[in-house]
């Protein structure tokens, strides 16, 4: 047995020993130290805070917190709202007063924010608080020029099954304010093709083609991932030159003091005065003094103006003999007479 051998066996032994068949055995796993143990009465506080909490996001779009919240105050404000948490970029925690609360706004009608739907979940103790995907969403879907006797709540439920599961129709549509088109709320699954018009058999047993308008499409983009645009509409394409702020012509251009540039007044060291350059050179023991040339503007008069101002002072003479002569002064309806002169 060679030294090398000896060393080896003695490694073997002391470290991991040896089995019956001559494998090493694996080395004892070592007990963590100074880990912390969390009981269920720790959390049980946080757990009951947070249990009349919506995750909240929004489908296809990323509002700021300040805009989120001003939204969730304006919808929920008067329904037992307690406060916005943004936990990420787009996602928020919207807590209300009681679980009772919280459970009538899930069971309430669909939110959407800027024609795009509002997800709503429920918060869990052991939810992974991110974006989770979605199989189907409300949206709005219009049918503009409908007959009027198609108007009946029976007729307009069966059109927008044709493009998902009708949820509900406008109030204002029940009600026959607005008569341009008909508004309807369907569900429809997120990758389903949604069809530009649909058909549908009348009471003669004719077919008819309807137009039908989307609020707000679920289109995936390709690009960034995100609904509501298509690849060719993203801002986040490569090699797409981000927009240059130009001024618009027309519009004086202002030095860093804030001043207007003017044709009629130059003052620099350097000026041309009767076709000749007028400069300094250095080291001459002092500055030298702008040269200030003030162009005279010579006023232009339109020789038909006294023709226009007479034929106007003749309107107005006439508007003023007819007028009473009486000035009603703010919302107090005080009268004051008016001395001509």
């Amino acid at each position: 047995m060679t030294k090398d051998t000896e060393n080896l066996n003695s490694w073997v032994t002391l470290i991991a020993g040896k089995d019956n068949n001559g494998q090493i055995d694996p080395p004892a796993v070592q007990p963590k130290t100074n880990m912390a143990t969390i009981e269920m009465e720790d959390v049980l506080d946080e757990i009951t805070y947070w249990s009349s909490a919506l995750v909240c996001y929004v489908l296809g779009s990323n509002p700021p917190f300040s805009v989120m919240n001003g939204f969730c105050n304006r919808i929920w404000g008067k329904k037992g709202l307690d406060k916005v948490s943004m936990v990420g970029r787009g996602l928020f925690l919207v807590r209300f007063n009681s679980v009772e609360q919280c459970h009538k706004i899930l069971a309430g009608d669909p939110q959407f924010f800027d024609y795009k739907p509002l997800i709503m979940k429920q918060w869990e103790p052991d939810m992974d608080l991110h974006k989770e995907s979605v199989k189907t969403i409300p949206i709005w879907i219009r049918l503009p020029n409908l007959e009027l006797k198609y108007w009946g709540s029976t007729c307009l439920h069966k059109l927008g099954d044709c493009i998902g599961t009708t949820l509900k129709v406008d109030h204002i549509t029940l009600k026959k304010e607005r008569l341009s088109y008909a508004r309807i709320l369907v569900e429809v699954g997120l990758e389903e093709d949604l069809p530009d018009h649909i058909w549908f058999v009348n009471e003669k047993g004719l077919e008819m083609k309807q137009a039908v308008e989307y609020e707000w499409r679920p289109i995936l983009c390709t690009n960034c991932k995100r609904y509501g645009h298509t690849a060719d509409q993203c801002n986040k394409q490569k090699g797409v030159a981000k927009p240059i702020w130009k001024p618009k012509e027309g519009i004086p251009q202002h030095n860093q003091q804030g001043t207007e540039h003017s044709e009629h007044q130059v003052s620099s060291p350097m000026q041309e005065v009767s076709g000749k350059q007028q400069d300094f050179t250095p080291g001459q023991g002092r500055k030298p003094k702008p040269v200030t040339e003030t162009v005279p503007i010579t006023p232009i008069q339109n020789s038909f103006a006294a023709l226009s101002s007479e034929s106007e002072g003749e309107e107005d003479t006439d508007e003023k003999e007819g007028e009473e002569d009486k000035i009603q002064h703010g919302d107090q309806g005080v009268t004051l007479p008016t001395h001509h002169g």
